[in-house]
């Protein structure tokens, strides 16, 4: 994500309309890795998480948990930790264990960083 150009995209999830979002979303999941770890793309992540539909965030938080790492990653970041916390509450079943395990196993790392805390408490 360009540096600026998140805004107008977690514009169009703010407000756009129910396609665009899901759009969006989609793109997000294709590119969730290189996204998710852009300082610019972090901010989006959370805002797709909060405006779109329920089967778009579990493609999104499918598609963090699918790729190694990144979920602990999240829950550092200064943006993304908020958007680690609101996966935990959408997640069940299988994916919500998933999520918690590889959370769990970097306690340690999550406890060391300011934002990382605030994941460890939940």
């Amino acid at each position: 994500c360009h540096s600026f150009g998140n805004f107008p995209v977690q514009h169009l999830l703010q407000f756009g309309t129910e396609e665009q979002r899901h759009q969006i979303a989609q793109t997000i999941v294709t590119n969730a890795g290189t996204i998710c770890r852009s300082r610019a793309g972090d901010g989006v992540v959370a805002t797709a998480l909060e405006h779109t539909s329920s089967q778009d965030k579990g493609f999104l938080v499918q598609a963090v948990l699918h790729e190694q790492g990144l979920l602990v990653e999240l829950a550092q970041g200064r943006h993304s930790h908020s958007a680690v916390l609101r996966m935990l509450q959408v997640l069940d079943g299988q994916a919500s264990l998933q999520a918690h395990m590889s959370l769990a196993m970097e306690i340690t790392t999550l406890r060391a960083s300011r934002y990382g805390r605030v994941v460890a408490k939940h």
